[in-house]
């Protein structure tokens, strides 16, 4: 079933004025990351959802704000299980990006208080 957060209804420059990524911005992410997937019109341009538009905000947030790679960002989004819940809030840095040096056998217990 198809939800109004699905239904392709922005066009790239609406996204684009929304979230403040430009658009030769957001084709780069699709076509050189495959970290969107808009839908087509019949004309071939690009459609939005609502959904893309949230991960869209997400990406920035984790590229702008976490200082993330959109290499990392990438894998951060394929071991989500749910896109919704890597959209809804501001996302955080997964534990395994953090750096080597705080992965000693006795900081183990201190990160997960």
């Amino acid at each position: 079933m198809t939800t109004s957060d699905d239904l392709p209804i922005y066009p790239i420059r609406t996204v684009a004025s929304l979230s403040g990524v430009d658009a030769r911005r957001l084709r780069r992410w699709e076509v050189e990351y495959q970290l969107l997937r808009p839908a087509r019109t019949k004309g071939g341009h690009r459609l939005y959802s609502t959904r893309d538009l949230r991960l869209v905000q997400c990406i920035r947030r984790l590229v702008e704000e976490e200082g993330m790679s959109l290499q990392g960002v990438r894998a951060w989004l394929a071991a989500q299980p749910d896109l919704d819940g890597a959209t809804a809030g501001t996302p955080t840095r997964p534990r395994a990006a953090e750096p080597a040096a705080a992965a000693g056998p006795g900081n183990a217990a201190r990160r997960s208080e």
